[in-house]
C-alpha cells in the first residue's frame, strides 16, 4: 500500500511539474518557434551584409602564381621551355565620392530592419501563446460548465426515480431525466475533446513535439470567482495610440526601408563621379626564352571614370527613387493601421468588460430561475420541462459567462499587441 502511494505521488510531481504557466510557454516559443528562428537567420545575414559593405574600405589583395610550359616558334628557331613566375598587388579606394559610406549606411539600415522585423515577430508568437493559452483555459472552464450539468442531470434523474416509485410523478419524467443526462454527458465529452484540440494547436506555435504528460496550468478558481475579481482597463485611448505609434516595431521597420532607399540613392548618384585609389603591384617571371626573365614592379594613384554606363546609373536612381517613395507610402500606411488597430482593439476590450458584467448579471438570475423551478418542481407546481428549460439556461449562461472571460482576457492581449507593449 506505501509503495503504491509513493508511485501515485511521484506521478502526481510529475505531472504537476510538466503543467506549464503562460510565462513557461512563451519561453518555450521563443525557443523553438521556426518562425523565430528564420528570423534570427536573417539578423546574421544583414550583419554579415554590414561588414561585406565595410570590406570596401579595406586594402584589396591578390596573389597570381604562374608554372607553365611555353613553345615559341620563330623563323628563325623553335624555343621551348618552362615558366615560372608571380604577381602580387595591392589596391586602396582612397575616395569615391561616398559611394562605400552610403553603401554601409544601407546595410546598417538593413540589419537595424531585420531586428524590427525580428521584434515584430516576436511579438505575433507571444500574442499566438497567450490565444491558445486562454482558449485552453476557456475550453477547461467550459469542461468544468458540462461536469456541473450531468451532476444536476444524476441528481435530477435520482430524484425524478424516487418520485416515481412514491407515486408522486410518472415514467416520463424518469424517462426525460434519463434524456437530459445522456445529453448532458455527450455535451461533456464534446468538451473534452475540444479541450484535446486547443491543447494541439499549442505544437506549431510552441515549435516543439509535446511529451505525453504536457499540459497547461489551469485556473483553480470557478469562473465566478474569477470574473468577480477582474481588474477593469482604465487607460485613455489617446495615450494608448501615442504609446503604439513609438513602439510598433513595424513602425521602425519602415523607416529603416525609408533610410535604405535614401542611402542607396546617394549610392547610386556618387557613380556619376570618379574612383581614386592607391595600386601597387610586383610581379617576376623566371624562364631562358626569349624576353620571358622580367620582373616589374610599379606603385601610384590611379583615377578610375566611367563616363557612359548605358544610363545604368539613370535608371539605379529612378528604382531607389520610386522604393523611396513607397517606403514613405507605406510608413504613412502603418501609421494609420496601428491607430486603427488601437481603437478597434480599446473598443474589444470596452465591450467584453460590459459584456461579461451583463453576463455574470444573466448568471446570477438564471441561478436564481434554476432554484425556483427546483422548488416549484418539488412542490408539484411545474413539470419537468420547465425544471429543464432552468437548468438548460442555467448552463447557457455560465458557458456564455466562460466565454465572455476569456474573450475579454484575449482583447487585453490584442491591446498589448497593437500598441507594442512587451
Amino acid at each position: 500500500m506505501r509503495k503504491i502511494l509513493i508511485l501515485v505521488f511521484v506521478l502526481h510531481v510529475v505531472v504537476f511539474a510538466n503543467q506549464k504557466r503562460l510565462d513557461e510557454l512563451i519561453d518555450i516559443a521563443l525557443q523553438n518557434n521556426p518562425d523565430i528562428q528564420v528570423a534570427k537567420a536573417n539578423i546574421d545575414a544583414k550583419d554579415a551584409g554590414v561588414g561585406y559593405a565595410k570590406a570596401d574600405y579595406l586594402p584589396q589583395v591578390s596573389l597570381d602564381v604562374e608554372a607553365s610550359q611555353y613553345d615559341v616558334k620563330s623563323s628563325a628557331n623553335e624555343q621551348s621551355d618552362g615558366v615560372v613566375g608571380g604577381s602580387a598587388s595591392i589596391n586602396q579606394l582612397l575616395y569615391d565620392f561616398g559611394g562605400v559610406s552610403n553603401s554601409i549606411d544601407a546595410s546598417k539600415s538593413a540589419y537595424r530592419a531585420s531586428l524590427n522585423q525580428y521584434d515584430y515577430i516576436v511579438s505575433d508568437v507571444v500574442l499566438s501563446v497567450k490565444k491558445a493559452y486562454y482558449d485552453i483555459l476557456r475550453k477547461a472552464q467550459l469542461v468544468n460548465v458540462a461536469k456541473e450539468a450531468v451532476k444536476m442531470d444524476e441528481l435530477q434523474l435520482e430524484q425524478a426515480s424516487e418520485y416515481f416509485k412514491a407515486g408522486v410523478r410518472t415514467k416520463i419524467d424518469v424517462t426525460n431525466a434519463k434524456l437530459q443526462l445522456s445529453n448532458s454527458k455527450l455535451d461533456l465529452l464534446k468538451a473534452q475533446f475540444d479541450l484535446k484540440s486547443a491543447n494541439n494547436r499549442l505544437i506549431s506555435i510552441l515549435g516543439i513535439k509535446l511529451d505525453k504528460n504536457f499540459g497547461v496550468k489551469k485556473d483553480s478558481k470557478d469562473i465566478l470567482e474569477l470574473v468577480q475579481n477582474m481588474q477593469f482597463l482604465n487607460k485613455d485611448v489617446d495615450l494608448l495610440i501615442e504609446s503604439g505609434l513609438n513602439n510598433r516595431s513595424e513602425i521602425f521597420l519602415y523607416k529603416e526601408n525609408i533610410n535604405i532607399s535614401k542611402s542607396n540613392i546617394s549610392k547610386n548618384r556618387s557613380e556619376y563621379y570618379p574612383k581614386i585609389y592607391l595600386s601597387a603591384s610586383y610581379s617576376e617571371r623566371d624562364s631562358d626564352i626569349l624576353q620571358y626573365d622580367t620582373k616589374e614592379a610599379k606603385a601610384g594613384v590611379y583615377v578610375k571614370w566611367d563616363l557612359f554606363s548605358g544610363f545604368k546609373t539613370e535608371s539605379k536612381i529612378k528604382e531607389s527613387l520610386a522604393n523611396l517613395k513607397s517606403s514613405k507610402a507605406d510608413l504613412k500606411n502603418i501609421e494609420l493601421k496601428v491607430t486603427e488597430e488601437i481603437i478597434s482593439a480599446y473598443l474589444d476590450v470596452k465591450k467584453s468588460e460590459d459584456t461579461t458584467k451583463m453576463q455574470l448579471l444573466s448568471v446570477d438570475l438564471a441561478t436564481q430561475n434554476l432554484s425556483l423551478a427546483r422548488q416549484r418542481y418539488k412542490a408539484g407546481l411545474s413539470d419537468m420541462i420547465e425544471l429543464n428549460d432552468a437548468k438548460l439556461g442555467y448552463t447557457k449562461s455560465k458557458s456564455a459567462l466562460v466565454n465572455a472571460y476569456y474573450s475579454y482576457l484575449i482583447s487585453l492581449a490584442n491591446l498589448d499587441y497593437v500598441t507594442g507593449e512587451k
